[in-house]
């Protein structure tokens, strides 16, 4: 085995440096939390290649001194921390002192800085790790500080970087996070030169989340108490979108992608749909910030107020599954949260089996869209659920709808005995099969009558992914009101909204690692139109039950739904007989 000898520095310089700057984003994060400490009112971020040619930040906060510069570059050098003692009361940000240090080891640096009654101020430069310049010059009171050529030295690193969009996607999302957590601080973020997002500042937290959010869903809020955490919990609804939605976090100021926080919001709000901000405080003694290198999670204390805290703010929002503790206790982490439904649905009432019934009278309402609707009787093929021959000739024969029981099967009369079917298992093997069909098609696209106007931050995420989605059908123009949606995958008969089914893909592609971008798609596509299936407990018109049977009957698989459960059972006629003992 090799001696055991010290590391030179420029290695264990980048080691450190590597688990404080992953990439241009985490680098924006730990200068702008600087910024934020110095207690800077305005902040300015340009980027530039997507961060990966050019970091700049500027800010009108307190600023660092002439003689102390030097020492800001170095490991372990900062104002926010002396004694061991202070690691169980952080109120800062930044901390450590690491953040500067690791810039320095993976890039070029300048900073520009004045305080407070200084008449200039002064700039220090470092190149591959060492400082090559510190002089006195005329800045402006706070820091401006740029970083170049970010890995240059590091061409392992570099190549994991993502594209200049894909990177801008992830540096805009950290500034928007601290838009939000502070609101009485003017944002900008520029990149290229053009403006990507700003706040101004005002203190109203309601107008950055109306910036940063979609338009046309309330947003509301709610402040609770729960044991030693206080929430400050802002919701914007965001009906018929798959998952969570957006969900930001902060612990005393301090932005955290925290595991507890995650399963909190997914344990107490599984029925809200939509975008979250959630902002926790905690006394600092409470709550340990110091854990993870890039300290985006934290540990608490009591993480049983966390789970508590967001279910009182639930219940203030009006979530129709939630159940309120039945005592003071905080419910324990291991033990499951009780939901149930507040409302419930009425009993189905279907026609009696009788011969009086057995041809239902059709409400006058409109069908449901993507159902074709055919005459009865109608004429398909024999229903064997059991026959795993695909080879079999079968029979034409008359099939009649006759009514949906309380539990909301269907039943036809067949000439070969009586089939039960799901509806909703069927209207799934439906939806699933037209979407695959129409995926399979290329240049399948149906063209928007009214083009959509993108949210900025949804503009610029599809930016990121616009090659995929152009395949896959989007098409998007570049107008002076903004980004423009005018096409959309044509996906069969189902129905979405086109922001709903662009916000879908977008998630999709974000989790690709398998590169099948298509194949990915129209999987997902598939699942949303199951989603939108109707339900066991519709109730369903004649008419609606005899386009279902056909179009189920249509698809290459009608006999199981996309999920493997049964779309329909038939009891025939022989079996009747033997049931009754009339053979």
């Amino acid at each position: 085995m090799p001696a055991i000898s010290l590391l030179p520095e420029n290695v264990w310089s980048r080691i450190a440096a590597g688990e404080v700057v992953e990439r241009p984003a985490s680098a924006l994060k730990e200068l702008t939390e600087n910024s934020l400490d110095a207690g800077a009112k305005h902040i300015h971020a340009m980027l530039y290649d997507g961060g990966r040619l050019r970091i700049i930040i500027e800010d009108d906060g307190s600023g660092i001194a002439f003689d102390e510069l030097p020492y800001a570059l170095m490991y372990h050098a900062t104002s926010k921390l002396r004694t061991v003692s202070d690691l169980e009361n952080i109120s800062t940000l930044g901390y450590r002192g690491e953040a500067l240090a690791s810039l320095v080891a993976v890039a070029d640096v300048e900073i520009r800085s004045r305080i407070e009654g200084d008449e200039s101020g002064g700039v220090i430069r470092t190149h591959d790790g060492k400082i090559i310049e510190h002089v006195r010059t005329n800045s402006p009171k706070g820091t401006r500080v740029k970083v170049e050529n970010l890995f240059s030295g590091l061409p392992a690193r570099r190549k994991f970087l993502k594209s200049a969009s894909g990177e801008l996607r992830r540096a805009a999302v950290f500034i928007r996070e601290y838009a939000v957590c502070n609101p009485d601080v003017a944002f900008t973020l520029e990149h290229d030169g053009k403006m990507i997002f700003s706040s101004d500042g005002s203190g109203d937290k309601m107008r950055v989340l109306a910036r940063i959010w979609p338009e046309g869903a309330q947003i509301q809020t709610v402040k609770v108490q729960a044991g030693h955490v206080e929430l400050e919990c802002w919701f914007q609804s965001r009906a018929g979108i798959s998952g969570r939605g957006d969900v930001m976090s902060f612990v005393n100021g301090r932005a955290v992608n925290d595991p507890v926080i995650k399963s909190a919001v997914s344990t107490a709000a599984r029925d809200l749909t939509g975008n979250w901000a959630l902002f926790f405080t905690i006394e600092p003694s409470l709550v340990d910030v110091n854990i993870h290198p890039s300290k985006s999670e934290v540990r608490f204390r009591y993480p049983d107020d966390i789970y508590r805290s967001l279910h009182d703010a639930v219940k203030h929002l009006g979530s129709p599954g939630f159940i309120p503790p039945e005592d003071d206790a905080p419910p324990a982490m291991t033990a499951p949260m009780t939901f149930r439904p507040a409302t419930t649905h009425a009993p189905i009432t279907a026609p009696k089996m009788s011969p009086s019934h057995l041809t239902p009278r059709i409400p006058e309402q409109s069908p449901r869209p993507g159902w074709s609707f055919h005459d009865t009787p109608i004429n398909t093929r024999q229903v064997d659920m059991f026959d795993g021959s695909d080879d079999d000739i079968f029979p034409q024969q008359e099939v009649s709808f006759m009514g949906q029981n309380s539990g909301g099967y269907l039943v036809y009369d067949t000439n070969e005995g009586i089939t039960i079917v799901d509806p909703h298992a069927a209207h799934e093997r439906v939806n699933y099969e037209r979407i695959k069909s129409s995926a399979e098609q290329s240049q399948n696209v149906q063209k928007l009558l009214v083009p959509v106007i993108l949210h900025p931050t949804l503009a610029l995420e599809a930016h990121e992914f616009e090659a995929a989605l152009k395949d896959s059908g989007f098409e998007f123009a570049d107008t002076p009101s903004g980004i423009e949606l005018r096409a959309v995958p044509a996906i069969g008969s189902a129905e979405f909204e086109p922001e709903t089914l662009l916000r879908a893909s977008l998630r999709a592609l974000k989790n690709n690692h398998d590169g099948d971008t298509r194949n990915l798609l129209w999987r997902m596509w598939a699942t949303m139109a199951c989603k939108a299936s109707v339900k066991l407990t519709t109730k369903i018109t004649r008419d609606e039950a005899i386009a279902l049977w056909k179009n189920l009957h249509e698809c290459e698989q009608p006999y199981v739904c996309p999920h493997g459960r049964p779309t329909m059972i038939e009891l025939k006629n022989t079996d009747l007989l033997k049931r009754f003992g009339r053979e």
